[in-house]
């Protein structure tokens, strides 16, 4: 009967051989670079949605102390 860490050494370097296959097939298909493009475009997409946030934010705020007469100074735009 064998030890059971031959067992577990012979799975982790299996594990270890497969997942290295599964990098280097993600790295010559080029992957990660798709990733990354899609990841940039999604960024900008929500850095549009945010700033439209913002604005609409700002002159709630804005309406808001005007109506109630308070004076009120907001930072600035950061864009």
């Amino acid at each position: 009967m064998s030890h059971p860490w031959q067992f577990y050494a012979k799975v982790s370097g299996a594990c270890l051989l497969l997942g290295a296959g599964m990098e280097g097939f993600m790295i010559k298909t080029g992957f990660y670079n798709k990733v990354t493009e899609i990841e940039a475009e999604r960024l900008d997409e929500t850095r549009e949605d945010r700033e439209a946030f913002q604005k609409m934010l700002r002159a709630e705020i804005e309406r808001q102390a005007r109506e109630k007469h308070i004076a009120i100074k907001l930072p600035e735009n950061r864009t």
